[in-house]
């Protein structure tokens, strides 16, 4: 069954959700994981593709901004892909939701990593997220940063 975690920035967090996927995608790199950046938008896709190159100033995070019908195989040997758009099932490993909703094919995953930023209205759509889970029987871990 799939993993399902919820990280949730503290008021004084000095984070934003776009560095804790920087900061996710590295920790799962490090574990030999590929990972799906799954983006409400293309143009939040680009902003975190842009991030991704200038992360941190020692290392880089090898990645694809979104996918198209002209991908081929060579595509999927990027470890981290971001898209607003379903995957191929080749990525089974981590998915990053930032949608407000839970994506249909979350069950390919091994593991789901649910990020909830600092304003109440984001709270309030995770919390619908959390609710959702549990009513379909996964156990969830929560992780305040």
């Amino acid at each position: 069954m799939t993993q399902i975690d919820f990280y949730i920035l503290g008021e004084n967090s000095p984070r934003n959700i776009n560095q804790m996927v920087c900061s996710l995608c590295e920790k799962a790199l490090s574990q030999k994981m590929t990972v799906f950046i799954y983006t409400l938008s293309a143009d939040q896709a680009h902003q975190l593709d842009e991030l991704l190159w200038t992360f941190k100033a020692n290392s880089f995070i090898a990645h694809k901004n979104q996918l198209n019908e002209t991908d081929n195989e060579s595509t999927f040997s990027y470890p981290v892909i971001i898209s607003n758009s379903e995957v191929s099932e080749t990525y089974n490993q981590l998915l990053i939701n930032l949608t407000a909703e839970i994506p249909v094919f979350f069950k390919q995953f091994k593991r789901v990593a649910e990020l909830v930023g600092k304003q109440s209205d984001e709270k309030e759509i995770a919390r619908n997220r959390y609710r959702s889970y549990l009513q379909q029987g996964y156990t969830l871990n929560k992780y305040d940063l």
